[in-house]
């Protein structure tokens, strides 16, 4: 399986909620995905799939049978050229066929977004949702980050319970964004705390998946508002990347919401757009997409 291939394999899997354990190759024509992924009560449920372009069965079925006895998992074979008999077995399209992509709402086209993503931010529920502020506001941003930056994108949701997560990753163009969304009524400030936790899943999200998606560029943190000073958030940025390789982004939810509508107005520049050239910023503003467009249009790159 070729690497692009298989990125994108990756992608589909993590982006459905399994979380990758291991991964053995053994020839570029059979590699074994040991995953997890637990139930809506908790329960974890593994699995070993192995990925085959053989033309005939082989020897090979005997190592996936014996990593799912040390991984205590299930055993399923995908390869488009023939089954296994007593192994639940796949075509490729069968296989992600159960998954249908990302699932989205449509929020990315409320047009008074900016306006509910800022109330939400500041953990106020607008009058014309229901829910909590704080579960939604991650779900909004999760979904707004996936529309400006075309890119398949994860919320744990409910999963950071059973394990020690970030709020969602960003599987971009050659790198990976984590992100945390934090909803308070009087504004975020960044703790010691938040930093070691925050460079843990760095070096996790790295360790597991750089080799298919590029390092973590960015951790983004989205919020109504910061407390923090421009130079108390700039000393939290380096006390980060001197932990873990990796800077902070802060975005507002308002500038978030005001980012989306921008784009929407704009899908030819959406596509062109540099992204690193924005998340970049510790704290991230209109402007910075703006000198963004204004370059591609100079440059009539789009």
């Amino acid at each position: 399986m070729e690497i692009e291939q298989f990125s994108n394999t990756i992608a589909t899997l993590l982006t459905n909620g399994f979380h990758i354990h291991k991964i053995n190759r053994f020839s570029p024509d059979n590699v074994i995905v040991n995953a997890r992924k637990y139930d809506r009560l908790g329960a974890e449920v593994r699995y070993s799939v192995m990925f085959s372009n053989d033309n005939q069965e082989t020897a090979i079925i005997e190592s996936l049978k014996k990593i799912c006895e040390a991984y205590n998992s299930h055993p399923i074979y995908v390869n488009d050229n023939y089954v296994i008999k007593g192994i639940t077995s796949h075509t490729q399209k069968s296989f992600f066929d159960f998954f249908g992509g990302i699932i989205t709402i449509g929020l990315t086209l409320i047009p008074n977004l900016a306006t509910i993503l800022n109330e939400l931010g500041h953990n106020r529920l607008p009058t014309s949702l229901s829910g909590d502020p704080e579960d939604l506001h991650e779900l909004y941003v999760a979904e707004c980050l996936q529309f400006i930056l075309e890119s398949p994108t994860r919320r744990y949701g409910q999963e950071r319970a059973f394990e020690s997560l970030p709020d969602g990753i960003v599987l971009g163009k050659g790198f990976m964004i984590l992100m945390d969304s934090k909803a308070y009524s009087r504004g975020f400030s960044f703790q010691a705390d938040d930093i070691k936790r925050f460079a843990s899943y760095v070096e996790d999200f790295n360790s597991r998946y750089s080799q298919f998606f590029g390092r973590v560029f960015t951790f983004l943190v989205v919020s109504g508002n910061f407390t923090d000073s421009k130079k108390s958030i700039q000393g939290r940025s380096e006390e980060l990347y001197k932990k873990c390789g990796c800077k902070l982004s802060c975005l507002t939810s308002k500038v978030l919401g005001d980012i989306v509508q921008l784009m929407q107005q704009k899908p030819r520049e959406r596509t062109s757009i540099n992204w690193e050239n924005i998340l970049i910023n510790q704290q991230i503003e209109m402007k910075h997409v703006n000198q963004e467009i204004k370059r591609i249009q100079k440059d009539k790159i789009h």
